[in-house]
């Protein structure tokens, strides 16, 4: 029943065709193949094109996708008096031999042994880079916002705002609870032969160095260390300042420096920048980020302090980086306009080199000579080929004379237009 009027519409279509067959029709005209010239000069040139448009579509679409960072400058306005030093490393010495302090450039000196926690463990570098093999990883302002909200497998939750007063379980009075949250010491060992040292502690917001040393050797202690414990070789798991985002990649990550004498100083100079990022949702980051210069040396007892020095400075500038991406719409007109720009350059460049060249070959041959590639095709209508060569063209009985490459000059040929 169904395959009835299935014939009679193909026979429909089959009488429209006689009358205006559908195939023929073309609503972009083209020049027909025997009037066209093929050539290895223009195949080579639609392959080069073909890649810088390859390119540049990548380019745009990259910038679609993932945005492009927008740099800017300015003054630090911000009234902020004090600044959040956020430490987690690892020293090859027992945690008792071991003091932290820091003197900042108001003069005062702060004994921070007590405001970070340390625990017993093992030294392992698997994991870490040498100082001297890491490299910088540049991200956008999207992905650094993005592990700003990430949190690590044992970190915990924080409240701030009315949500810490209608959420966070009460504190005893009197005493300040951390809102930041360390992963726990993977290889904890009482009493062990390294000491991983980390926590956060609220600083004032002004240039500073930060030192850990041995006891007996730097500031004056009851107690000094043998030197034959003395292994200053450390592994940095995280240096930053401002909110904790443990997601989040600094220079001094996952780095490590090896001691080979017990007198050895390391030196580490910061120059931290308050960075405030922006992504295409608008969504915004205060943090701070820093550029390190590293320096050791070793020397002999009684000429210089043993340690780990962290000196940091404040810079007056901010910085805002923002991440500028290109709406859909925006996209498409680009790529038509890369696309159609890079082929009709290209076209006219082509064009132009075409007629340099035909109008070079009159001046050498002569005016009533013109030169025809060999690529013409056979059984063009316009001329009979005649092999490659210059073409004299006489009008008396509709002639064309040729002379081809090789061929006698004295002798020549006629043959019908």
């Amino acid at each position: 029943m169904q395959s009835r009027p299935r014939r009679e519409s193909q026979s429909l279509l089959e009488e429209l065709d006689k009358l205006a067959p559908i195939k023929s029709f073309d609503a972009f005209p083209k020049v027909q193949s025997t009037y066209t010239v093929h050539s290895k000069r223009g195949g080579v040139l639609t392959a080069v094109v073909g890649l810088i448009i390859f390119l540049l579509v990548l380019n745009d679409l990259g910038e679609y996708l993932y945005g492009a960072p927008d740099y800017s400058f300015h003054v630090d306005h911000e009234l902020q008096k004090d600044l959040q030093l956020n430490v987690d490393l690892t020293v090859n010495m027992p945690c008792h031999y071991l003091t932290i302090d820091l003197r900042d450039a108001v003069g005062d000196r702060l004994h921070l042994s007590n405001s970070f926690v340390k625990d017993g463990t093992h030294f392992n570098t698997a994991g870490a880079t040498s100082m001297k093999q890491i490299a910088p990883t540049a991200q956008s302002a999207s992905e650094i916002i993005s592990s700003s909200r990430r949190r690590t497998p044992n970190q915990k939750r924080t409240f701030t705002g009315i949500q810490r007063l209608l959420f966070s379980p009460p504190s005893r009075k009197g005493v300040k609870k951390s809102q930041t949250s360390y992963r726990p010491t993977y290889d904890s060992v009482l009493d062990g032969p390294a000491c991983r040292i980390y926590g956060s502690v609220e600083v004032k917001k002004v240039t500073a160095n930060l030192h850990i040393t041995t006891l007996g050797h730097g500031y004056m202690s009851f107690e000094h260390t043998d030197h034959q414990l003395m292994n200053l070789s450390h592994i940095v798991h995280e240096f930053s300042f401002g909110p904790f985002f443990p997601a989040i990649s600094q220079p001094l990550d996952k780095s490590y420096e090896i001691a080979k004498e017990p007198f050895t100083i390391f030196q580490y100079f910061l120059r931290v920048v308050p960075t405030t990022y922006v992504d295409a949702a608008r969504r915004r980051l205060v943090t701070s980020q820093y550029a390190v210069t590293d320096y050791s040396r070793s020397f002999e007892h009684g000429k210089g302090v043993p340690g780990i020095f962290f000196k940091y400075d404040l810079e007056a500038m901010a910085l805002t980086v923002r991440e500028r991406t290109t709406s859909l719409y925006q996209f498409l007109i680009r790529l038509a306009g890369v696309i159609g720009g890079v082929w009709t350059v290209a076209s006219f460049g082509l064009r132009v080199f075409n007629r340099a060249q035909k109008e070079v070959s009159k001046a050498v041959v002569g005016k009533d000579k013109e030169y025809i590639p060999s690529s013409l095709p056979s059984g063009s209508p316009a001329f009979e080929r005649a092999g490659s060569g210059y073409f004299s063209r006489d009008d008396r009985g509709g002639l064309l004379r040729t002379s081809t490459w090789g061929s006698n000059p004295a002798g020549s040929d006629w043959k019908a237009r």
